[in-house]
């Protein structure tokens, strides 16, 4: 089994390990993750929003492993933001979409024979016609898995923090839902793929 690259193309699994207090977690991995620049921003927008700056924080301290994939998305709305002009509420998703379909995105990633994994919890994520090295992950799955090889002693702990947020700084409007609870979604690559540190 080959392991994977990581790619991030929602905000939703760096939103729910904040909530829990275990952004760590993706640390643990010891693997590259990739980023794309419209959701970096929209993690990182509201510096005076506790998450926003403990997510950049994060991030920004520890690159590598985590990287950032530039789309003409995140350019558009980067150049829209320093002119002070109204952005896109969906700019994340749209530049997922770009990302996803584009030659100059995934498509780069997947021309090598090395396995891709996506980490998502978007719900309305589709992959047509799925490459073979092409993972398949879940917030839920991950946790899953990570429970599976003994990193965390809990996933069910995790995921209830995530739905109940207890930690400082967290509210009520915080809490996470998955649509795919209990088990999660972790769909191996055709080829053989390992995300598990």
């Amino acid at each position: 089994m080959k392991r994977c690259t990581i790619i991030l193309p929602d905000a939703g699994p760096i939103n729910s390990l904040w909530v829990a207090d275990r952004l760590n977690l993706l640390l643990e991995l010891d693997m590259r993750i990739v980023i794309l620049d419209a959701v970096y921003d929209e993690l990182t927008s509201d510096l005076s929003y506790l998450k926003d700056t403990e997510v950049k924080d994060f991030i920004d301290g520890n690159s590598p492993p985590f990287v950032i994939e530039r789309t003409d998305i995140g350019k558009t709305e980067r150049q829209k933001r320093r002119l002070g002009q109204k952005l896109k509420k969906n700019a994340g998703e749209l530049a997922m979409v770009d990302f996803l379909s584009d030659e100059g995105g995934l498509e780069r990633y997947l021309k090598g024979n090395e396995p891709v994994a996506i980490l998502f919890e978007d719900a309305g994520l589709r992959v047509f016609n799925r490459p073979p090295n092409l993972h398949l992950i879940s917030t839920v799955g991950l946790l899953r898995g990570l429970e599976d090889v003994g990193v965390i002693a809990s996933a069910d702990d995790v995921i209830d923090e995530m739905l109940h947020p207890s930690k400082p700084g967290r509210r009520p409007e915080d809490a996470r839902k998955f649509t795919d609870l209990p088990e999660g979604v972790d769909e191996a690559a055709p080829i053989g793929s390992s995300w598990k540190p």
